[in-house]
Formats: C-alpha cells, sequence, structure tokens
C-alpha cells in the first residue's frame, strides 16, 4: 500500500459520499429531460472508474512511475486551481461562451506549451479551446435543448 492506491481510496471514499448527495437530485431522465443530477452522476461514474483503475494498477504492482518529481505539487498544479475557480466565477458574468473559451484555451496552454512552445501552443490552444466550447455548446443546448447563461452583455 503505497501514496497513490491510499489517494485513490480517498477518491473512491469522497466519491461515495458525493454519490450520495448526488441521489438527492430527481433522477435524470425521469421527467424527458436530463435534469440538475445528470452531471453529478457522471462525474461519479468517472472518478470512479478512475480511482479503481489506480487502485487496481498500484495493488498489483504494474503502475509505471516515471518520474516522481512530476506527482510533486508544482506551478501548473496552481494555475490549473486558479483557472478552474476564475472559470466557476466567470461562467454566470461573462457567459458560457467566454468562460469557456477562457478555462479551455488557458488548460491547454498549460499542457500545450511544453510539447509544442510557447507560440504554437497559442495556435494550437486556441482551435481546442473553440473545439471544446462548439461542442459543448451543441452537446448541451441542442442535444439537450438546456439553458446556458450568455453573460451580463
Amino acid at each position: 500500500m503505497n501514496r497513490q492506491a491510499l489517494f485513490a481510496l480517498l477518491i473512491l471514499a469522497l466519491d461515495a459520499a458525493y454519490l450520495q448527495q448526488a441521489l438527492l437530485l430527481p433522477l435524470p431522465f425521469a421527467r424527458g429531460e436530463p435534469g440538475p443530477s445528470l452531471m453529478p452522476l457522471v462525474l461519479v461514474a468517472a472518478l470512479a472508474i478512475g480511482a479503481l483503475g489506480v487502485l487496481v494498477q498500484e495493488l498489483r504492482g504494474t503502475a509505471h512511475h516515471e518520474d516522481d518529481e512530476d506527482a510533486r505539487f508544482g506551478l501548473r498544479t496552481i494555475a490549473l486551481i486558479v483557472l478552474t475557480g476564475a472559470f466557476a466565477w466567470a461562467f454566470e458574468p461573462l457567459g458560457y461562451v467566454y468562460a469557456t473559451l477562457g478555462y479551455a484555451f488557458g488548460v491547454a496552454w498549460l499542457f500545450e506549451q511544453e510539447r509544442l512552445g510557447p507560440l504554437k501552443a497559442v495556435l494550437s490552444s486556441a482551435l481546442i479551446s473553440a473545439g471544446i466550447t462548439g461542442v459543448g455548446w451543441l452537446f448541451f443546448v441542442t442535444l439537450f435543448d438546456l439553458f446556458l447563461p450568455s453573460g451580463n452583455f
């Protein structure tokens, strides 16, 4: 049992508590629409799959750790936390399009600049953020006929 396995167990415990709270909301598609519990339940499933995958690999001893230095809490982690907080704050006042474009661009640039360099990362991140924003809008507005905030403009 190592740190990664213990962390996976912690995530599973928190995920179970989150599932308990998500089940208090109306079930998705009970009245023909996604409802407020759809995204929390999707998140619960994704976290459970990821945490179980990490736990199984760690307990089997098949997990491959290339460099423990990358596992440390670094500037990129802090930037991701700040970007996520800014996205949550900006979602209503800026609206879905601007908040999502900014968030997706920032996250993509953080990862792309290491691979492509700062200048090419700007172009790549712009394309990625436009794609994510467009697909998200199509998914929520067109497929589920949901309202996305348009901002205070």
